[in-house]
């Protein structure tokens, strides 16, 4: 049976549309530019495939595409978008499957996020690297081929590749849902989304509209679906630590700590941070399986049969790229920490100590961290297996156990939340925190410390926490 992998659109306003006066050449059907508010939705992270569809057709006796030569895929097709398909084929489809179109105020939503960016990735043009258009490729391509096009809530193929039929009628802006746009019954022209292969970087901005009559079939024409928010609200449960607002020294003074500092650590310099709170442990294999089993999210590629590893149910997850954290963080209405936030959580104020580990300057006689370990016995241990290693605001595993993703690009310091570093859009490499039980000593685990990797990047010993406020 059909089983799409769901990504979370939280409810909330957005921009929609483009400002003549302000964006890069828009078209005259995107303007005027207004807000927008949409419910919670799900969306399918990429388009349906062929290989998606084939199941509807075998299942429901629907004629096939015309281009699949006797009712087959096409070769090496199946990964690919299904193309060739009316309005009227993706309503049969929706019916089939118990889903429906989404609005094009909701594939707008889900394209851009909240910030009216240009493209789902940001603002920066797009390459042969990030998607297919232009005619690059000259034909459709797999719908996970384009990673880094993924916009703001992990939708891929947004941009480029083939169309996306949508609910809505094609009439002019302001959107409203309540205007008879969305009448299911009326032969008006369907509004598309997304472009195709062949549309120029001005074609396939979030914000372009393009309109077909219903029954227009074509190599550029496929879909998306969409499925209204009933979940029951997150049975997820964190046990909390309030950080309060106020000043902390970041980063490391070489003069100070000789060869534990790194040249990534410093300068040294105090930074003022609002009240925030943060999950007293990394989030564990039985709270991501929550997130999993709520959104038919993957699980991570270790739990074989997707079921978490035995007796491992208290421990970090792992395997979890920056993107999955994200989508953790967008259905359980919570976000990463920043790394300035990270690193007051673990060191606390440093007001006359600026402490080297989460407990002190020195590493007690009592195990306080899991790191060190040798080939043969590294593993994660549970999130509350070290009570002594706790940071002056009692949160645990700030040291050692895994690596934590954090919402921040790694730069050079000072650090400053407003010079870019912070861009949920941007695919550079993010900033890591903590050590693992990997780390070799306890250079890695000081609460100074910092790595990072690409977004992209799942590892046994990569995890993540969360952040609120």
């Amino acid at each position: 049976m059909y089983t799409p992998i769901w990504i979370v659109i939280p409810a909330g306003e957005f921009r929609m549309g483009s400002d003549p006066a302000s964006d890069a050449v828009p078209y005259g059907n995107e303007s005027p530019r207004h807000r927008v508010a949409v419910e919670a939705f799900q969306l399918s992270r990429t388009h349906i495939t062929n290989a998606q569809y084939a199941q509807f057709v075998d299942a429901s006796g629907h004629p096939a595409p015309g281009h699949w030569l006797d009712g087959q895929i096409p070769e090496g097709l199946a990964e690919h978008p299904v193309t060739y398909v009316d309005w009227h084929d993706t309503m049969a489809f929706c019916q089939w499957a118990s889903v429906r179109l989404p609005t094009e105020a909701e594939w707008e939503k889900a394209a851009r996020g909240e910030d009216a960016r240009l493209w789902p990735w940001g603002n920066q043009p797009p390459d042969a690297k990030r998607c297919n258009f232009d005619k690059n490729i000259l034909t459709t391509s797999p719908v996970h081929q384009f990673p880094q096009s993924a916009s703001p809530y992990g939708a891929l193929d947004m941009a480029g590749n083939a169309w996306e039929w949508t609910s809505s009628i094609a009439r002019p802006y302001p959107y409203r849902a309540d205007d008879g746009r969305e009448d299911a019954t009326s032969g008006e022209a369907r509004t598309v989304r997304g472009s195709s292969y062949t549309h120029t970087a001005r074609e396939i901005r979030a914000a372009d509209r393009h309109s077909f009559a219903p029954a227009t079939r074509g190599p550029y024409l496929g879909l998306r679906v969409a499925r209204t928010n009933t979940a029951l609200p997150t049975p997820l449960t964190l046990a909390w630590v309030d950080i309060p607002a106020g000043s902390f020294t970041m980063g490391n003074d070489p003069r100070c700590f000789h060869d534990l500092a790194l040249p990534n650590e410093y300068p040294t310099h105090s930074l003022q941070l609002p009240e925030f709170s943060i999950a007293q442990t990394p989030v564990t294999n039985a709270e991501y399986a929550l997130f999993t089993s709520a959104v038919q999210q993957p699980a991570p590629a270790h739990w074989i049969g997707g079921e978490i590893p035995r007796a491992k149910e208290n421990h970090p997850v792992t395997n979890i790229s920056w993107d999955s954290a994200q989508a953790f963080c967008a259905w359980a209405d919570v976000r990463l920490l920043t790394e300035a936030e990270w690193e007051k959580a673990a060191r606390g104020t440093g007001a006359g100590d600026s402490r080297v580990y989460p407990w002190g300057n020195q590493m007690p006689k009592t195990p306080c961290a899991n790191f060190g370990q040798d080939v043969k016995t590294q593993s994660t241990t549970p999130v509350d297996q070290f009570p002594a290693g706790a940071s002056p605001y009692r949160a645990l595993d700030m040291a050692g156990n895994i690596w934590e993703w954090t919402s921040s690009i790694l730069a050079d310091y000072p650090y400053n939340a407003d010079d870019g570093r912070e861009d949920p859009a941007s695919r550079a490499h993010r900033v890591l925190r903590g050590g693992s039980f990997y780390s070799p000593n306890e250079n890695y685990i000081r609460c100074a410390s910092r790595s990072s990797s690409y977004p992209q990047r799942r590892r046994d010993h990569i995890g993540f926490r969360v952040a609120k406020k």
